[in-house]
């Protein structure tokens, strides 16, 4: 098979979660959960850390991906935890573990989009003086199965000491458009 000669696909490890060497649109693969519990757009020069990896059974998948931006100096990394479980009301308590996660006290902003609920905010993270991490983070439940995803994005300089080119607005819309492109599935 030929494969594209993209970072999703000469990662080995990647190339397994690519549902199709056809780009959904341009820049962006198909991912596909190895629980089979949903779908996501994929960056093309993104590639999935192995080292991150964790799956029980059907139920449970631990997900992290990254991209470097070498002439600007500065990374994402996208970090998905996906939960298939039982629940009479878990939005509540998986907000604070998400929260807890990534030290945020503040509120989320509530939106559905394509027949899911989505709980979404963003702060910034000083790690000391020179170096500030930019978070988007959201939980997003399925809206017709006991199915939800709490993702964290996060973009900092990839060398703190050297000039660093984000935009963060930028950032944010492909943030929400990975997070927006999640389908679960029955």
């Amino acid at each position: 098979m030929n494969t594209p000669e993209t970072a999703a696909f000469e990662d080995e490890f990647t190339r397994e979660f690519m549902k199709s060497t056809k780009e959904v649109e341009d820049g962006y693969y198909l991912f596909e959960s190895k629980t089979g519990g949903y779908t996501m757009w994929f960056p093309v020069n993104a590639t999935l850390d192995e080292g991150l990896y964790y799956r029980q059974e059907k139920y449970r998948e631990n997900v992290g991906f990254s991209e470097k931006y070498k002439e600007n100096n500065f990374t994402y990394n996208l970090l998905i935890r996906y939960e298939n479980r039982k629940a009479i009301e878990h939005v509540e308590a998986d907000l604070s573990v998400l929260s807890s996660f990534i030290s945020y006290e503040g509120d989320y902003d509530s939106f559905e989009h394509n027949g899911k609920n989505y709980y979404y905010a963003k702060n910034e993270h000083r790690v000391n003086d020179v170096y500030t991490v930019y978070r988007f983070f959201s939980y997003v439940e399925s809206g017709d199965s006991d199915q939800s995803i709490k993702l964290i994005f996060e973009t900092a300089c990839t060398n703190p000491e050297k000039s660093c080119d984000i935009n963060l607005e930028q950032q944010e819309e492909h943030a929400l458009r990975l997070m927006k492109s999640i389908e679960f599935n029955d």
